[in-house]
């Protein structure tokens, strides 16, 4: 019998509110969620390209149009992506700390405050609910035979069935602003020469400036001649001093302190992230702690494991679990308590060994290594920042056939003055470039959910260009023109094709792949198999079939297959 690639999904139907992590309602928080037990690195591409984001093996979609905080997807345009001027600061403050010329003073505070709140608390109480379901049915998540009629369609190999989302959404260019213009002063020299003469403790620049003006003006030169030659010689110097991305970080990494940046497989558990797991558990919960104010006992290795290694994504090549993983799964482990408890305020018994172990750890992931793709294959890993031998931060990512997908970053606070946090964005979006040389389609990088009424996740709308997803037709919108329709209204049709509307969200209940009792058949098998054992599908379960295909959208509903309850008891 041939190996099947497929994902396998739970899906909840029940969408009761629950509190809100970021605004702290109580009731107001709204989303619809699945159980992935196992998930193709395709299928997985297409969920996000249709606002789902996991949270270790859960996957949910906020009800957006209902939720109190909209949570809308964005992602980065990696190739064309524009460093800003603060940004530079960041990689120049690394540059010099590892060059002995920045004290790490842990009371000295970075320019970039921004938080890794993607996953919060509330989030974590929600997960263990559904574990506890999902561990109940996981004797009954194995395809023992497939339905004929499906052979061929499962058998296809991943290669061969890339992820239609990126090939069926449409980049929409939301933007029709006009360049802004810098219109000369038109006062003579004689006054912007007073003007700045006025202003007290003259800068050297400002100095500069001055001399070069009255050194022209002794020439001959007119106002406009003097304006229009230090003009072309400031555009000279820009041009001369541009730095690519690259070479920014080439900087970084040729300090006196040296500082490794290591790219680690978490699922299936790699050797190399075992020996280093206690060392990202401490960071972890160094940071959660100091930073978010969690406590102790919150900030446990099992909910590092469970949300911050645990993925459903599924590789085709699978191998087991190394020595040289466990031999470092301590280190990550103390890590990430460290972060939990320091950075959100976990108590002890909620960043322990366990919690770090289910929470960023255990996975049900099958890697997938295909010829042409990237060397490491596609997953979920952990790229660890190791500093002279000390694990200092860890960013958790999934690498994705279209994208490198930011899933969380923890780090140690005693370096929150090097604004890790922003350097780790940058550094994802350069692996994104660098993978862009191997794999052409991968070339977005992925910063999760953007919430505008949350300032702390302003820093990704800085990310440019980047651009936000149509919660209606799901289609890329450039953010700015979003941003001015969100200052209006929190919940935004952001497609301005008023004719635009979802295809993929046209139901055809008949297509939708099912897993029953070990077989996986189409809906219309699976309802006459029902028929005749005299239980019939009800209206709602037919309802909740039809809103998962809806949410998933018909390519994934027809490539994934949604676990059917063997006895309805259970539900």
């Amino acid at each position: 019998m041939a190996r099947y690639s497929h994902s396998i999904v739970e899906y909840y139907p029940e969408n009761e509110g629950h509190k809100c992590g970021y605004c702290k309602g109580l009731d107001t928080n709204f989303n619809h969620g699945m159980w992935a037990h196992s998930l193709t690195v395709q299928d997985y591409q297409s969920l996000i390209d249709r606002g789902w984001r996991r949270s270790g093996c859960y996957c949910y979609k906020p009800t957006m149009d209902q939720t109190c905080c909209p949570l809308y997807t964005i992602r980065c345009e990696a190739l064309d992506y524009r460093i800003s001027k603060s940004q530079k600061k960041i990689l120049k403050r690394m540059t010099k700390f590892l060059k002995n010329e920045l004290l790490n003073n842990s009371a000295e505070k970075g320019e970039d405050q921004q938080d890794n709140i993607d996953i919060n608390n509330e989030e974590l109480l929600t997960y263990e609910k559904h574990l506890a379901k999902a561990e109940k049915h996981a004797s009954e998540m194995n395809v023992m035979s497939v339905d004929d009629e499906l052979s061929e369609r499962l058998s296809v190999s991943p290669v061969e069935a890339k992820s239609q989302a990126s090939k069926n959404l449409a980049s929409v260019s939301c933007n029709n602003r006009k360049q802004p213009t810098n219109s000369e002063s038109k006062n003579s020299l004689h006054v912007r020469n007073e003007i700045i003469n006025a202003v007290p403790r003259k800068k050297a620049k400002l100095l500069r400036l001055e001399r070069k003006q009255n050194k022209l003006l002794a020439q001959g030169k007119s106002q406009s001649e003097i304006e229009s030659i230090i003009r072309e010689k400031k555009q000279q110097k820009q041009q001369n001093n541009v730095k690519t991305l690259e070479e920014l970080f080439d900087e970084v990494y040729n300090g006196l302190k040296r500082l490794e940046l290591r790219l680690v497989r978490t699922a299936p558990m790699s050797s190399e992230y075992l020996k280093t797991s206690k060392e990202s558990y401490e960071v972890y919960k160094k940071y959660q702690t100091t930073i978010h104010g969690m406590s102790v006992e919150r900030a446990t290795e099992q909910q590092y494991t469970r949300f911050l290694v645990k993925s459903p994504v599924q590789m085709k090549l699978v191998r087991t679990m190394s020595d040289e993983f466990l031999n470092t799964l301590d280190v990550s482990a103390d890590l990430f308590k460290k972060y939990q408890m320091a950075i959100h305020n976990d108590p002890p018994e909620q960043c322990d060994r366990r919690s770090f172990v289910n929470f960023l750890v255990k996975s049900p992931l099958q890697q997938w290594i295909p010829d042409g793709g990237p060397p490491q294959g596609y997953g979920s890993f952990h790229e660890q920042y190791w500093l002279d031998n000390e694990l200092i931060a860890v960013g958790v990512i999934d690498i994705l056939p279209s994208c490198v997908s930011s899933v969380y970053f923890f780090y140690d606070p005693a370096y929150n003055q090097l604004s890790l946090g922003t350097f780790s964005s940058l550094r994802e979006v350069y692996l994104t470039r660098q993978l862009n040389k191997i794999v052409s389609d991968l070339k977005y990088y992925y910063m999760g959910f953007y919430i505008h009424t949350c300032p702390k996740m302003r820093y990704k709308a800085r990310m440019q260009p980047s651009k936000l997803l149509c919660p209606e037709t799901y289609v890329w919108c450039d953010i700015e023109p979003c941003l001015i329709k969100l200052d209006k209204e929190k919940y935004s049709r952001l497609n301005e094709d008023i004719d635009a509307i979802d295809e993929n969200g046209v139901v055809d209940i008949r297509e939708a792949l099912i897993l029953y009792q070990h077989i996986a058949m189409p809906y219309k098998k699976y309802k006459a198999q029902r028929t005749s054992a005299r239980c019939r599908i009800t209206q709602q379960e037919k309802r909740e079939v039809e809103e998962y295909a809806s949410l998933v959208g018909m390519p994934c509903a027809r490539k994934m297959l949604l676990y059917r309850y063997s006895s309805f008891s259970d539900t």
